[in-house]
């Protein structure tokens, strides 16, 4: 039940996040960028492009690690109930203005919300969102820190997502310096919040 619980916070963090970085008008989240890319081109809620994106993370987790597991097959309906999370925020939050200092400290802020919920779900040995499952699973296959693959990949999105864009001769949709911002400083954010985990749970072995 412990775990439970702080998976459920975890994810309503990253949902809650994702949502409050558009409002900030600074950018998406680098992880959220793709999705953000495709709802605005394609004209669909962020949710539903959500939703799309995360099948297609599953697949290429499946392919990266040459099986097929239950946590992966798990992830699916994770990915419909994540996306309906995000369409809740979504709806819930409304649109508001922020100066550039205040929104700028908001963003950085909510970058610490961001890697807190995405150390929870890992954390919580449950069923990861397919983000941070690719993560992980690029993680365990080339035996690299979770910490420095997040890093990377969130790089990767913003990438995929600029690419995107151009293809579709659109506009740059959600990527500013909050953007570039958050895919080099998440993965070390958590990173932060694992030393922390450690110093605790060492901590109280010692007692």
């Amino acid at each position: 039940m412990k775990r439970f619980i702080i998976y459920i916070a975890g994810l309503n963090l990253i949902a809650a996040a994702v949502v409050l970085n558009i409002r900030y008008d600074l950018g998406v989240a680098a992880f959220s960028s793709v999705m953000y890319a495709v709802a605005e081109i394609y004209h669909i809620s962020l949710g539903t492009a959500t939703i799309i994106c995360y099948l297609i993370f599953v697949s290429m987790q499946c392919v990266l690690s040459k099986r097929i597991t239950l946590t992966y097959a798990l992830e699916i309906p994770l990915s419909f109930a994540f996306g309906l999370l995000t369409d809740f925020y979504d709806f819930l939050i409304p649109d508001f203005s922020l100066a550039l200092v205040p929104g700028a400290l908001c963003f950085f802020l909510t970058m610490f919300v961001t890697s807190l919920g995405v150390f929870l779900c890992v954390k919580s040995r449950l069923i990861l969102t397919p983000v941070e499952g690719i993560v992980q699973t690029i993680s365990d296959v080339f035996k690299f820190p979770f910490s420095m693959v997040k890093n990377v990949y969130d790089v990767s999105l913003v990438a995929i997502s600029a690419l995107l864009c151009i293809a579709c001769d659109a506009p740059f949709y959600g990527i500013g310096a909050g953007t570039v911002l958050s895919a080099f400083a998440i993965g070390r954010i958590i990173k932060i919040y694992e030393r922390a985990d450690a110093s605790l749970r060492l901590g109280a072995g010692a007692h």
